[in-house]
């Protein structure tokens, strides 16, 4: 099986069910992919299943290619969302409990929508300290498309929801919405509403300053009032590796083969536009001392790389890069004084294999959902600036700045790439992309009616990576996949708001721009 995926062992395990294979007779490859962003998760295994039935009936090879309607009508969507804030607040602004609700639309079948919501929950209080906090949610079976992983994993539309509403008390208290968050911020020692505790690469205040302060926020929110522009900005955070025991469960392996040039990685995760086999190469290289042309990467095919788990949740250089670190190092010690070439020579071939180590300071019970729910959290604050046109109701980007702190940037020209990326597709969840549902069927599935940004929607974006390196990351690194898509539409929304623009759902069209508008007159 070959095809364009995200996860070639949930495709196998998938297969192996499906048609009553033993492992060794299910044999799954990837092919060049140009991008996944959760919906080459879990969908590519009925693609695959149908595939394998009408090769199996016909005895032909078949290939299977959806056009971009039948992709859009038929895959998952994100999860549409209801997130309801009830918040107690000191005088001086300090959060004293919140009472969180949160409703996801899971569509006609179970897709991802548990973890998802676990997901989603986990960052409902966004990166703030309180005391009490309360979250409740619920995934509902609705008669519409299954909805499923997409970029953000349930985080953007909680936080969403809590950015908005901290701009809401601000207002309420008279306080400047920078301060609040100043006050509220996580920091080291901190825990959060599951009782993780903060350590030292925890830098929500970083973050949240540094945006502030290189956009000039105050002096713009001063100067704008009722001119028809808008400054807003949004704080959030977003664990990286799987949630809980996830990254337990998932065992995953990676390994090094020696070579007579230097080493070849074997991993099972897949490169899909993100930079990973730059970024493995790069981690390899370092720990070996040898140059990066010395590093291959062996095409991911199942019968040749373990597996190293799925490329999804922002794990793929902090969890497989530190298992191939690990590899490397035992590869070096192997080696010893000797080159590639003369071990080979002398001893024969040398695959190092490694399987995740999970470190033993972080603790998560899944019965009470209580620890470390991730090892650790990259930190994030986008500013949005905005102009709002009088005459068609369009709130039109002028600029959009994005601070986040990854632990280590590996690469930071990729690293750069995936904040613009996410920042991009951000923008396009917070002002165009509306999926219609028709009795339960999407109902402009096709590109002339269902808008995404270009480049004329896009405004310029500054990007900025700080770093505070976590104590289990190759060489400090953490996620930075997903990260930066979940500012974006809060950041937006609070420009909005900042121009006289009351909203509570996002795409912010221009109708709904319109009729907010009307409703405050």
């Amino acid at each position: 099986m070959l095809g364009s995926l995200q996860c070639p062992y949930y495709v196998q395990r998938a297969l192996v069910t499906l048609l009553a294979l033993p492992a060794e007779k299910v044999r799954v490859l990837q092919a060049e992919t140009g991008g996944g962003f959760g919906g080459k998760e879990e969908y590519p295994s009925m693609l695959a299943g149908h595939a394998a039935l009408l090769a199996l009936k016909s005895k032909r090879l078949v290939k299977i290619v959806y056009d971009r309607e039948e992709e859009m009508a038929a895959t998952t969507k994100r999860h549409p969302a209801i997130v309801r804030h009830r918040t107690a607040v000191a005088k001086d602004g300090r959060l004293v409990a919140q009472d969180i609700e949160v409703i996801l639309d899971g569509g006609a079948y179970v897709t991802l929508s548990p973890v998802v919501l676990s997901r989603a929950c986990i960052h409902a209080a966004g990166p703030y300290r309180c005391a009490n906090v309360r979250i409740r949610g619920r995934a509902m079976f609705t008669n519409t498309v299954p909805n499923g992983a997409f970029r953000g994993f349930g985080a953007p539309q909680t936080q969403f929801a809590c950015e908005a509403h901290m701009e809401r008390i601000a207002e309420a208290l008279g306080a400047d919405p920078v301060t609040l968050r100043e006050t509220n911020a996580l920091r080291p020692g901190d825990t959060t509403a599951t009782g993780q505790r903060m350590h030292d690469d925890c830098a929500a205040l970083e973050v949240l300053r540094e945006a502030v302060k290189r956009t000039r926020f105050r002096e713009k929110r001063r100067k704008w009032q009722r001119t028809g522009r808008g400054i807003g900005l949004a704080l959030f955070y977003h664990g990286a590796g799987f949630t809980g025991s996830g990254e337990v469960m998932l065992a995953s392996k990676a390994a090094l083969e020696l070579t007579e040039r230097g080493a070849r990685i074997l991993t099972g995760t897949t490169e899909m536009g993100q930079g990973q086999r730059t970024t493995h190469a790069q981690i390899v290289a370092e720990e070996l001392g040898w140059p990066y042309d010395a590093i291959e990467v062996a095409d991911v095919d199942t019968a040749r790389v373990p597996d190293s788990g799925p490329t999804v949740a922002s794990r793929t250089c902090m969890i497989v890069g530190g298992i191939l670190q690990a590899c490397a190092k035992e590869l070096k010690a192997k080696l010893g004084r000797l080159t590639p070439r003369e071990y080979l020579k002398r001893n024969g071939p040398l695959v190092v294999t490694r399987s995740y180590e999970h470190p033993s300071d972080i603790v998560w019970s899944d019965e009470t959902y209580r620890g470390d729910a991730y090892g650790t959290f990259g930190w994030g604050c986008e500013v949005a600036e905005i102009k709002l046109d009088p005459d068609t109701y369009e709130a039109r980007l002028t600029k959009f700045t994005a601070v986040v702190e990854i632990g280590k940037a590996i690469h930071p020209v990729l690293a750069a790439g995936q904040v613009e990326g996410g920042a991009a597709q951000g923008i396009g969840y917070a002002l165009l992309e509306k999926a219609i549902l028709r009795d339960g069927r999407m109902a402009n599935a096709s590109m002339t009616n269902y808008i995404i940004p270009t480049t004329i929607d896009t405004p310029p974006i500054e990007s900025v990576i700080l770093e505070r390196p976590y104590r289990h990351g190759p060489f400090g690194a953490k996620g930075v996949g997903e990260l930066p898509v979940d500012g974006a539409a809060p950041a937006i929304v609070n420009a909005l708001r900042h121009a006289g623009v009351d909203l509570r759902r996002i795409p912010a069209t221009p109708e709904r721009i319109m009729q907010a508008l009307c409703a405050s007159r």
